[in-house]
């Protein structure tokens, strides 16, 4: 598997931080040498395996995707319990592009919706 992948015409090294059983997070690092700096420099990219879709998140969102993240990570006991619940957000994250998981919740009819917390 190669370290490096193109955004628009620019190279980024690609750093794993997570896999769930079917979500990979990769911190994209841009490496370049030319004078013309592209807008996107440095983020994370959210691999979905089942859908075969690749998202990238960057700012504010980047953070809060790290942020809930680790917050789950240390409220699940157990890796297994946490790439299970990685999953779960992670659905739900990409479907309401809210990516702070204390304003996650799911209606009665299982669709994403915001909120004050998040009902695990």
């Amino acid at each position: 598997m190669r370290d490096y992948t193109f955004l628009n015409g620019a190279r980024f090294s690609i750093n794993n931080l997570f896999r769930s059983l079917r979500f990979d997070i990769d911190r994209l690092d841009l490496s370049w040498v030319d004078s013309d700096k592209p807008d996107f420099t440095r983020g994370l990219r959210i691999v979905d395996h089942n859908e075969v879709n690749t998202i990238t998140v960057d700012g504010e969102d980047a953070d809060n995707l790290i942020y809930s993240l680790t917050y789950l990570f240390v409220k699940e006991e157990g890796y297994e319990a946490f790439r299970v619940a990685m999953d779960a957000y992670l659905i739900v994250a990409l479907e309401s592009k809210e990516y702070l998981v204390s304003k996650q919740t799911k209606n009665p009819e299982g669709k994403p919706e915001a909120s004050e917390a998040f009902i695990h």
